[in-house]
């Protein structure tokens, strides 16, 4: 992983930071993680519920046929020289003193490359584990000596997970419900002809059949 970032992650990680970050960065205008765009041309934001397509019946929990997607948020942002310099001195951002507009876009790929959980301040809202879905750099007339660029944020939904162990007695049907155990070295049986092919002596055991020829 390139140096330009590495310092980073590792605090980012943390879920301390993130709040801590969320606090700080609350209204104190457009960053990412700290990192702020020389100028914002656009924002975007999406929330979506999802509902299913198959009819309801009436009378049935309306949320248990719908539930929330996780937040997007699409930002065009760029930056010129001015702006690599100062996010340089301020020392707490990605770039760690670096000005380079080339460098400010490498750092955000990287970013996107090692799935970091950012923080997000826009002008409307403050959004929290934000991963960079897409990336876009536009570079034309107008754009030759800036960096423009396009950032499709979505919210990563965190969970915690747990297991519990019943033991055998609390179980109700043990033989069923508990774990597989070794049960040792089992001797094979001989498995029994079936009744029919007692009577008639034509079946294999297991109850395969085989016809033979009278003639033969």
């Amino acid at each position: 992983m390139n140096q330009l970032i590495t310092p980073a992650l590792g605090g980012l990680a943390n879920p301390l930071v993130e709040k801590v970050g969320s606090l700080l960065l609350s209204g104190r205008g457009r960053t990412i993680m700290g990192l702020f765009a020389d100028v914002t041309v656009e924002e975007k934001h999406k929330d979506e519920l999802k509902i299913t397509e198959h009819p309801t019946e009436v009378g049935a929990p309306i949320n248990d046929h719908a539930y929330k997607e996780a937040p997007e948020v699409t930002i065009k942002v760029g930056w010129s020289e001015s702006a690599g310099k100062l996010n340089g001195l301020v020392g707490d951002t990605f770039l760690s003193g670096n000005t380079s507009l080339n460098i400010v876009y490498q750092t955000l790929i990287q970013l996107q490359e090692s799935a970091v959980p950012l923080i997000v301040s826009t002008g409307k809202r403050l959004y929290t584990n934000m991963l960079i879905k897409s990336l876009g750099c536009t570079t034309d007339l107008q754009t030759e000596n800036v960096l423009m660029i396009e950032i499709t944020f979505k919210k990563v939904i965190l969970v915690k997970t747990s297991e519990t162990e019943v033991v055998v007695e609390n179980q109700k049907n043990p033989a069923d419900t508990a774990g597989v155990s070794d049960g040792g070295t089992v001797q094979a049986k001989q498995a029994s002809t079936s009744g029919l092919g007692q009577l008639t002596g034509v079946a294999d055991t297991g109850g395969a059949y085989t016809l033979l020829n009278p003639f033969s």
